[in-house]
């Protein structure tokens, strides 16, 4: 009785143990995605020659101009920053820039 209890604790540990290393996977990979995408949200930021899709070091980014009507006939213009890592995905806004 007690190797089957012992046998059954070591099972459940096991899984435990691999659960616990997929979720660190993907909290690591989580967090390289949140890394790109900073570093591609300073790029747009200070750079004005940034292409609006492309695909660097296996991290693909897509631009897309919207808007949403805030009061009256008044519209909040932005950039939609979508940037793919690792079959991950995560959405920023950017200022749209005004030419003078």
């Amino acid at each position: 009785m007690a190797v089957a209890i012992v046998g059954l604790v070591t099972a459940g540990g096991f899984r435990l143990i691999g659960l616990s290393l997929r979720t660190l996977n993907d909290v690591r990979v989580e967090q390289e995605l949140i890394n790109e995408a900073q570093k591609l949200h300073l790029e747009f930021l200070t750079k004005e020659d940034m292409p609006d899709s492309g695909e660097k070091d296996g991290v693909k980014w897509k631009v897309e101009i919207d808007s949403v009507p805030v009061v009256n006939d008044l519209e909040l213009t932005f950039r939609r920053l979508t940037v793919e890592y690792k079959d991950r995905e995560m959405v920023l806004y950017l200022p749209e820039t005004t030419e003078k």
